[in-house]
């Protein structure tokens, strides 16, 4: 059957759910007909948790431990499939395949060789779902010279730009990236991570709802000063990173954190991601869309609107796009040009050498 639905699949680095959504290709713009959230069952939520903080321990990265977490992901990600499509009543042949990214837990582009690692086997996805999965999207990207990351600008370029407006996008996930109006993009370093980390590490909650305990406490200058002399801030584009980098220990061996209010720690972590995204932004910009997680914390656009007076902060929702499902839409959409052969030109986001063919195929075996 031709179909013209793809499902794009994503759980990003902050981890706080599995985004499925239902994406219809017939037009020129592509339209999400269906969006629905899974949550992680707890246990596995944490031990992934564990392992991206721990990328560099080998007891944390046994093989019995990568191997029976690799399935676990692909099963809760088919429940997740298998879910939406009860819900919307459509059978699985009216899919023509799955964009699935799989949960990120290591991304080394500055290591020689550089690596990335995403967990979650695609073909234990597609005999689950039997549906043709597409996966592995950052593999070909980096062995052309990239940094397989980000790819959300590929998107952010046709979905948002209009007229001669200067708009950028910004997605504030666990990391946060930026696509600048030219479409050109990056990781500009911690998004929402640190954050939810400092939270869950004090007060056992997955993150600062609306950033009201960030907002209750008074930033430090002396430590974000000292957190943005980060070799990564420095570091110009193409460049990107995960939450193998920007973790609790990262903020634990550049402070005393006894020295400062917990409140105070997360406000400054909330100023941090702030003034690092607001320093990606090119002075001809006016306007800013903001999706991903942070959309929804209330404190830190105010911040970023501090930081950027001259410029218009909004949600992709006012631009026709809820903030929650930009990014299962950009993984509905590379499905959807694989599929299709296409090939994607990375070179002024990534810095790959060639244009590249996202993603490889997987089949159901049935």
């Amino acid at each position: 059957m031709s179909s013209n639905l793809v499902i794009g699949l994503l759980s990003g680095t902050s981890m706080d759910g599995i985004d499925v959504v239902l994406v219809d290709f017939s037009e020129r713009l592509p339209r999400i007909n269906a969006t629905y959230s899974h949550p992680y069952p707890e246990s596995i939520r944490s031990r992934l948790q564990q392992l991206a903080s721990n990328t560099n321990n080998d007891n944390e990265l046994s093989l019995p431990r990568l191997v029976k977490i690799h399935n676990q992901v692909a099963e809760i990600f088919a429940t997740a499939v298998l879910k939406l499509l009860e819900q919307n009543k459509t059978p699985a042949e009216a899919i023509a395949c799955i964009g699935f990214h799989g949960q990120t837990i290591a991304h080394r582009p500055f290591e020689n060789p550089p690596w990335t690692l995403q967990l979650g086997d695609p073909v234990r996805l597609c005999n689950l779902t039997n549906i043709p999965v597409i996966s592995d999207f950052r593999s070909a990207d980096m062995a052309a010279g990239g940094q397989g990351a980000p790819l959300a600008p590929l998107l952010h370029q046709p979905l948002f730009q209009s007229g001669d407006r200067q708009t950028a996008v910004v997605n504030i996930g666990g990391i946060a990236n930026i696509t600048q109006a030219d479409g050109s993009g990056f990781d500009t370093g911690p998004g929402n991570c640190l954050m939810d980390a400092w939270i869950r590490h004090n007060k056992q909650l997955k993150f600062d709802q609306s950033g009201k305990w960030a907002a209750s406490g008074q930033a430090q200058n002396k430590l974000i000063d000292k957190w943005m002399t980060d070799s990564y801030f420095q570091t110009t584009a193409p460049k990107s990173t995960g939450t193998d980098y920007f973790n609790l220990e990262w903020v634990n061996e550049r402070c005393d954190l006894d020295a400062f209010k917990a409140e105070d720690i997360q406000a400054s972590l909330a100023e941090l991601s702030a003034i690092s995204i607001a320093r990606s932004i090119p002075e001809s910009t006016s306007s800013l869309l903001v999706c991903g997680g942070g959309a929804h914390n209330t404190y830190l656009l105010q911040r970023l609107q501090q930081q950027l007076p001259k410029v218009n902060v909004d949600s992709t929702a006012s631009a026709g796009v809820n903030p929650d499902w930009v990014e299962g839409l950009l993984f509905a959409w590379l499905g959807w040009q694989r599929i299709h052969e296409v090939m994607v030109d990375t070179g002024k986001i990534t810095g790959a050498s060639t244009p590249i063919l996202p993603g490889v195929i997987y089949k159901p075996t049935g």
